[in-house]
């Protein structure tokens, strides 16, 4: 995402999304292994296994910044009502004016415009943003953005509603992958079971993760949970434990994801501890298995994939 005076709270978020992404040293695996003849073209393998996280991610991102604009805006404007106008940043530094009048418009400094136009903002934000985010709240909001990362132009709906230690999540809309479109319907419910201490940080919290996604020719049913821990004073280690028990159809054969499990742990964003990392589950073609999730480690390098008909999909490699 672009770069905020983030609260401590949102920064903690962005951390634990990056995992396995730009925040865990990862390492350009390279090409995968072609298609073999006769078999799908393989993009609802990677559609299945990659995409849901990253929008769940991406959502986890996206809300706790929108509120940070928010704030802002409403501090450059002198008005604690302001949802829409123009923000512009001019290298650390952001101006304010009050046109368009239908939704919040962010140019970054590089030339890159988000937008988001916001039907519901209830919440308290008299102690900043993070505690905006953190506290009970309603967030409904469209977002016309291009992430950086492999993910590209997304344009959606979002609901984000918090009551006490339950956050329930839903995402519509349309996303960019591997340069084709795909519709999106999800929603996602969790429950934080542990929170900041003083000296010290520990936050823990668990997603369920479920609805669809459509790409072309093809449809994934996702399944799938996580369990985001970070804990930490003078350094941060997180740990991630993701389930997937998808199921999608392709090429007119179908398939499924079954117990599908992927363990990361990190400290101050570098991977540690590669006997807690675990990729395990079975891929299976009309209940028989045709491939499944692995990892191997070679050297100091440890390749998480999910072995397909269609050859491997890479989920990441890390170097310890």
């Amino acid at each position: 995402m672009k770069p905020l005076t983030w609260t401590i709270f949102s920064l903690l978020i962005a951390a634990l999304c990056a995992c396995g992404r730009t925040a865990s040293n990862p390492v350009n695996p390279g090409p995968g292994t072609p298609n073999p003849p006769g078999n799908p073209g393989g993009l609802g393998f990677k559609t299945a296994s990659l995409l849901p996280e990253q929008l769940k991610d991406l959502e986890q991102e996206v809300s706790p910044l929108l509120v940070e604009l928010i704030e802002l805006a409403r501090s450059l404007s002198r008005n604690n009502s302001t949802l829409t106008g123009t923000l512009t940043q001019t290298g650390n530094t952001f101006t304010y004016s009050a046109t368009p009048t239908n939704r919040l418009r962010v140019v970054w400094s590089d030339g890159v415009v988000y937008e988001f136009a916001v039907a519901q903002f209830q919440g308290n934000l008299s102690n900043g943003a993070g505690a905006f985010y953190k506290g009970n709240h309603l967030l409904q909001y469209t977002a016309t953005l291009d992430p950086d990362g492999e993910m590209g132009p997304v344009n959606l709906s979002l609901r984000s509603q918090r009551q006490g230690s339950n956050l329930s999540v839903s995402l519509g809309g349309s996303a960019t992958f591997e340069g084709q479109p795909h519709t999106l319907n999800l929603s996602y419910a969790q429950v934080v079971l542990s929170d900041f201490g003083p000296g010290s940080i520990e936050f823990r919290h668990q997603d369920t993760l479920q609805g669809s996604l459509s790409g072309p020719g093809f449809q994934v049913q996702v399944n799938e949970t996580y369990d985001f821990r970070l804990v930490g004073s003078n350094s941060l280690v997180m740990q991630t434990i993701r389930t997937l028990n998808n199921a999608w159809s392709e090429g007119g054969q179908s398939f499924r994801l079954q117990n599908g499990l992927i363990k990361r742990v990190f400290r101050d964003g570098n991977p540690i501890e590669p006997d807690f990392w675990t990729a395990s589950g079975d891929l299976l073609r009309g209940g028989v298995r045709v491939g499944g999730l692995g990892q191997q480690l070679v050297g100091n390098t440890l390749e998480q994939f999910l072995d397909t008909p269609a050859g491997r999909v890479r989920l990441g490699a890390f170097r310890f």
